[in-house]
């Protein structure tokens, strides 16, 4: 049975969502696996949206280990970079006896620093394609329309020092088409700035509808064993995978 840790600041409802989504796969079995640990870097009273992950988590038997990031770092009167690595020093103290085969970071804010991604092995998601772009969302679709590309989607991807270049696990792709998309993309190429944002809306709004379902796919698929992950190696079907595996299909159906 796959064990899993879960990382989170906790810091929206989308936040919730996942980790309810999560636990519901869990009961059905459809995931094969449990939540070993779920650690936040806010302690209870700093949000109300932490506050609600904390109290679901507790409801479903999960343990949960808090160290508050910001109070840690003013304490000690340092800069988030400058504390970075004594913070996590902190923080595997306290999942340190926990088991699990990885790490799932669940909206979690903050850059890890060698002190963890030297010890465990971290799965995040990030709204690109394999090998395409990086940064936030805001920038990848941005990037994407002026560009003129057409595909863009999603991956679920294993978190290396180079931040959004992790060896890609899963993936999600769109292809926009059509008379219309077609037209926008001419008018955003002469500059017309309405065709641009009407297709950067029409992007996020089809890769935010995807993400959890990808993320909760991808969770199923390496707990029954059909992707697998070894060391920083992706496995499909017995053989190595270096960009992803394609699992439209699977999540758009």
């Amino acid at each position: 049975m796959m064990k899993m840790g879960w990382f989170t600041t906790g810091r929206d409802e989308e936040a919730f969502i996942l980790l309810k989504d999560a636990c519901e796969a869990i009961g059905k079995k459809s995931i094969n696996g449990e939540i070993s640990v779920l650690f936040m870097n806010r302690e209870k009273g700093e949000s109300p949206a932490s506050d609600k992950i904390i109290a679901f988590a507790e409801s479903q038997n999960i343990p949960v280990e808090a160290l508050s990031s910001k109070r840690f770092l003013q304490e000690r009167g340092l800069s988030l970079n400058e504390g970075r690595m004594l913070f996590d020093k902190e923080v595997k103290l306290k999942i340190a006896h926990y088991g699990f085969d990885f790490v799932f970071l669940a909206g979690y804010m903050l850059i890890l620093s060698r002190e963890l991604l030297d010890s465990y092995t971290f799965v995040n998601i990030h709204p690109s394609l394999p090998g395409a772009y990086k940064g936030k969302w805001e920038d990848v679709i941005r990037n994407t329309v002026e560009d003129g590309r057409r595909d863009f989607g999603a991956m679920v991807h294993m978190v290396s020092e180079i931040l959004d270049e992790g060896p890609p696990i899963s993936y999600v792709k769109f292809v926009l088409e059509g008379l219309e998309i077609e037209t926008l993309y001419q008018n955003a190429y002469r500059g017309d700035s309405t065709s641009k944002e009407r297709l950067f809306r029409i992007m996020r709004e089809e890769e935010f509808a995807i993400e959890i379902p990808l993320i909760i796919k991808t969770l199923s698929m390496i707990s029954q064993g059909t992707i697998q992950i070894v060391g920083k190696k992706v496995y499909f079907g017995g053989s190595e995978i270096k960009n992803g595996v394609d699992i439209t299909k699977e999540v758009t159906k």
